[in-house]
């Protein structure tokens, strides 16, 4: 008797244990549920940015400098199209301390009554005087980008920036905000190239301070060996007459 009671216990405590497994087994695919629910949720709060460019010339007529990365070099030199680039091309010393090679927009003619833009020794505008002026490769007649397929990354994303966090939107006011249509592998193409714009423009800004300092060093040495050849080849006749301008010419810097 005591061994058949025995068994009916242990019988009992097994069922158990298989109905508790079972009971278990069943909660998860619910909480699985829950969880791809959750993981909706969150798409779908990602997928409220929503980006279409509406090809409206405001965000073009108003750019200022567009900064340029080694990524739109490759692009162009494998396309062939790098000399049309070259004259717009400038170094932005900002205010920061940084340095950028940019896109340099082209200073507006004055407007009637309006006095033209003070100009640099060399007849240059000051980048400062031009950070809200039109893109120079952009039509505005027909409202068209002229490099529309080479393009720079900066253009490619905006207004949409990574700065190795988060996401920004540095354009509030950009008409394509708030466009439908943007579907998630569009939103994840943008995304992506907003991370590459901020890893290309990283690598930019940690070298184009060291190569500039390189190239600039090197002109200046080239200047002083051709300086110091001239001085060699000239007569005696010549450099007495230089030596009679620099002597004329700093005794009119003591007076």
């Amino acid at each position: 008797m005591k061994i058949n009671t025995l068994k009916l216990i242990i019988q009992k405590e097994v069922r158990f244990i298989i109905m508790a497994e079972n009971e278990e087994a069943e909660s998860k695919p619910e909480l699985k549920e829950e969880e791809k629910e959750k993981q909706n949720e969150k798409e779908e709060l990602k997928t409220k940015f929503s980006f279409k460019c509406t090809r409206d010339d405001k965000c073009c007529l108003a750019r200022g400098p567009i900064p340029i990365t080694f990524w739109d070099l490759e692009l162009w030199a494998k396309n062939g199209v790098i000399a049309n680039f070259m004259p717009y091309l400038d170094i932005y010393n900002k205010p920061d301390g940084g340095v950028d090679l940019i896109l340099k927009p082209l200073p507006p003619p004055p407007k009637e009554g309006e006095e033209e833009k003070k100009k640099g020794p060399f007849g240059q505008v000051p980048i400062e005087d031009l950070l809200e002026v039109k893109c120079p490769l952009y039509n505005k007649d027909d409202k068209k980008c002229l490099v529309y397929d080479n393009r720079p990354l900066s253009c490619r994303t905006y207004p949409l920036e990574f700065d190795g966090k988060n996401f920004t939107v540095v354009d509030v006011e950009c008409p394509g905000i708030g466009e439908e249509g943007m579907s998630k592998e569009e939103l994840k193409e943008m995304r992506d190239t907003a991370k590459t714009m901020f890893y290309e423009l990283t690598r930019m800004r940690i070298a184009l301070p060291v190569l500039s300092q390189i190239i600039s060093q090197k002109v200046m040495m080239d200047l002083m060996r051709q300086n110091i050849e001239a001085m060699s080849k000239m007569s005696e006749e010549d450099r007495a007459k230089l030596d009679e301008i620099f002597k004329k010419s700093s005794s009119e810097e003591t007076e």
